[in-house]
């Protein structure tokens, strides 16, 4: 079981990644076999906010350097956490903005012992 204040440094190690737009770096946070969905903006494979869904380490590598070559510049706030330690999982909003994007997400995390992502549930929505 991980403790509150590892599974909050876990989540600012992803936002550090996300910010620096290090596919590596993402990919790292997870463990080799992982249920990974974000259920996005539609399927247009010219879209960076579309849904995807992946598996392993290298798909999520994939994908977020995809993401992060298409993606406009963002800001991304990972806020009001919810932690649940016996789980070693927490859900949070997820708040992005950006010169063409304003969105708020939800996303529910789970880490193993070694503290790797293996579920990870983004669902994107438009600010109101």
């Amino acid at each position: 079981m991980l403790i509150r204040q590892t599974i909050n440094a876990r989540i600012e190690a992803y936002a550090k990644a996300v910010r620096e737009k290090n596919a590596d770096a993402v990919a790292g946070l997870f463990a080799e076999q992982v249920d990974h969905i974000v259920h996005g903006v539609g399927t247009d494979p010219d879209n960076p906010w579309n849904t995807k869904q992946e598996t392993d380490r290298e798909g999520i590598r994939k994908i977020y350097t995809e993401f992060f070559a298409t993606a406009p510049d963002f800001e991304v706030e990972y806020t009001d956490r919810i932690i649940d330690i016996e789980g070693n999982s927490a859900a949070m909003v997820v708040r992005v903005t950006g010169e063409n994007v304003k969105m708020e997400n939800a996303l529910q995390i789970k880490w193993n012992d070694d503290e790797l992502i293996t579920f990870f549930y983004n669902w994107y929505g438009q600010a109101v």
